[in-house]
């Protein structure tokens, strides 16, 4: 009974060292990954690890934000939903489009005060569309070109400068003017009844 338990035991540990030299293997083959960690007094070079989402500080801009642009949308469309009940069931496709135009505006106002490039902008431009109107990112990149080609003086260009000025004063006061709220934009423009 003995030899068996000992011949049990060697065969454990003799599994144990295979999984470890399996493990180990992987491991070096992910060499290129990971990085020399610093010693404990000196300050490393680059991350730990490499490639990574950008980091830095572009990095902490943009997800700063993406705070407030989200705050802001969420904001402007509890109104709108509390009347409507789902923005995003069966609506006409024109009032997820002035929504849009008008969170488009405000989105970009809030990443040009906050310093965000403009390839920055336009992602966080998608990713508050997409996140809160339920849309896809192709629906998403259609209304920010229909913002960006819009005609002087069109409904579309009223609808975006209304988020701009609504996103100015909401990060200056945390208040939006109710003539630049989004609910009163849309009742303005005839879109909700």
């Amino acid at each position: 009974m003995l030899a068996v338990t000992i011949h049990i035991l060697e065969f454990i540990t003799l599994a144990l060292v295979g999984l470890t030299a399996v493990r180990l293997r992987r491991l070096a083959g992910n060499e290129h990954v990971l990085v020399k960690a610093p010693a404990q007094n000196e300050m490393p070079d680059q991350p730990i690890y490499v490639g990574t989402p950008s980091q830095g500080q572009d990095y902490q801009q943009k997800m700063e934000c993406l705070k407030l642009a989200q705050a802001f949308a969420g904001n402007q469309l509890l109104e709108i939903k509390r009347e409507l009940y789902n923005l995003n069931a069966e609506q006409p496709e024109w009032l997820r489009e002035a929504v849009g135009l008008y969170l488009i505006g405000a989105i970009d106002y809030i990443g040009k005060k906050n310093h965000c490039e403009t390839k920055s902008r336009k992602e966080l431009i998608e990713i508050v569309l997409k996140s809160n109107l339920k849309i896809s990112r192709d629906k998403a990149k259609d209304f920010f070109v229909d913002a960006v080609c819009r005609e002087p003086e069109s409904d579309g260009d009223k609808m975006v400068i209304a988020g701009a000025q609504a996103a100015k004063s909401w990060l200056e006061t945390k208040l939006v003017p109710n003539n630049f709220r989004l609910q009163t934009r849309v009742q303005d423009w005839g879109v909700l009844a």
